[in-house]
């Protein structure tokens, strides 16, 4: 009674281990995949948060954060993983098929029939046949058609692999119109709050200019007035870094709360127009359209086999047989299909084909005409960006000059204070117009370069 009572025990105590042991592990993997304890969870999102403060978001960065992001991006790449599925199966049809069967036929037969019968009559009233074998299945002709499959799925799956590469491009486009938003409308509140700090400055000696009696009150309206304008400026600039940076965030899946890295350096030198023009052909979807030409053109072969015989190979390997065949191991069938006639049906197939084929070329035609004119467009923009953004450049800076003179005259009675708030106002309004061009001379590089098709992620630094 005791051993039993102590085998009892034991077993116990090894299920208790054994639970143990599986929830300890599916606490580890359920700890593993994420869902931590709180305090490592909290300790880990704070050791995040202080990186990521500290650590500017760069543009390189954010666009390889969006390819994760998007949707569009894991779309095609499903859509190529598709074409490589539609690859194998084009390469099924010039493999063997090979496989082993196994029968067995049982039928209902009387013992006297079988028992006087001759051994071929008593072959076909076996009660029960037993059958092993191996199977051979081997195309051999079928009008070019496992040729065409092969090579359509190829140029499918370039194809969808060029579609996907165009897409990153495109899409860079945006992360980067979207990136230099945030920090185009940042400069331009920090544009707005100096101007409002110098206008409290200028009101503030407007007023103490009236205690002595010289100015008048009316000028420190006025000073008011241009402030309270500035204040609603600054109003419409704190929401569009809003709405950008939200934008933003939509792009890369995550809240942007610190700081953008600018990339430095000046705007590239504009080359001649032929030097872009010349890369026409190697943009990805120029690219990709030839390729769904290439598809195209395949599916007219493809549809054409119809019109050519049909052959095939047929072999079996017998590893058992009874009866009157079992010492025939093996046996052969040569097929040999030639269509006839089936009415319409192979030719209107063709044709449906053939003009599938001109749809695909006049849309490459097409393609390449819209890729040509988009190349000549971002050209001209960025053209007139980077010469905009230096004129603008030097016009802020001599505007800027001007006012700190306009300042230095209104000391001496030279000018009016309106002279002074006019000036501050136009420099105000060139430091923004600089700015705008600044960011329109970056956003139209990249554009052009996705226009050419040369956008590469290391180029974003």
């Amino acid at each position: 009674m005791r051993k039993k009572n102590l085998f009892n025990v034991i077993f116990v105590s090894l299920i208790c281990g054994l639970l143990s042991g599986v929830f300890s592990s599916a606490a580890f993997s359920f700890s593993f995949f994420g869902h931590r304890g709180k305090s490592n969870a909290k300790t880990e999102g704070n050791v995040l948060s202080q990186s990521a403060e500290s650590k500017p978001l760069t543009l390189e960065e954010a666009y390889r954060l969006t390819l994760v992001q998007s949707e569009d991006i894991a779309i095609k790449r499903e859509e190529l993983n598709k074409a490589q599925g539609r690859l194998y199966q084009a390469l099924n049809e010039v493999i063997p098929e090979v496989s082993f069967l196994m029968t067995e036929s049982i039928q209902d037969a009387p013992k006297e029939a079988v028992a006087g019968s001759s051994s071929l009559t008593g072959n076909l009233l076996r009660r029960a046949t037993p059958q092993k074998k191996f199977t051979l299945h081997q195309p051999i002709f079928s009008g070019f058609k496992e040729v065409a499959g092969i090579q359509g799925s190829n140029a499918e799956k370039a194809q969808k692999l060029y579609e996907r590469i165009r897409l990153e491009q495109t899409l860079l486009t945006d992360v980067v119109s979207v990136f230099y938003a945030v920090i185009s409308s940042e400069k331009d509140i920090k544009i707005l709050e100096e101007t409002r700090q110098t206008i409290e400055d200028r009101i503030k000696e407007l007023e103490a200019r009236v205690v002595i009696g010289r100015s008048r009150e009316s000028e420190v309206q006025t000073a008011l007035s241009d402030k309270m304008k500035v204040e609603a400026q600054l109003i419409l600039s704190r929401r569009d870094v809003v709405l950008a940076r939200q934008q933003l965030e939509y792009f890369i899946g995550r809240p942007v709360e610190g700081p953008l890295a600018e990339p430095e350096g000046a705007n590239p030198k504009v080359k001649e127009p032929d030097d872009y023009l010349d890369r026409l052909d190697s943009r990805p979807d120029v690219k990709a359209a030839h390729e769904a030409y290439l598809l195209a053109e395949q599916g007219v072969v493809a549809a054409q086999s119809g019109l050519f015989p049909r052959a095939y190979l047929d072999g079996n390997y017998y590893t058992q047989r009874v009866g009157t065949q079992s010492g025939i191991d093996w046996d052969v069938l040569l097929s040999v299909n030639v269509p006839v006639f089936n009415g319409t049906e192979t030719i209107g197939t063709v044709k449906a084909a053939a003009a599938e084929r001109e749809i695909a070329k006049y849309n490459f035609f097409k393609t390449k005409r819209m890729g040509r004119l988009e190349i000549s467009a971002a050209y001209e923009e960025y053209r007139s960006a980077i010469l905009e953004d230096a004129a603008l450049g030097e016009a802020a800076r001599a505007k800027k000059k001007d006012y700190e003179l306009q300042t230095a005259d209104y000391q001496s009675n030279l000018v009016s204070n309106l002279d002074v708030l006019t000036a501050l106002k136009d420099t105000q309004d060139l430091n923004r117009q600089a700015n705008a061009a600044h960011t329109a001379a970056k956003i139209n590089y990249w554009r052009l370069k996705a226009a050419v098709g040369e956008v590469r992620i290391k180029e974003t630094k």
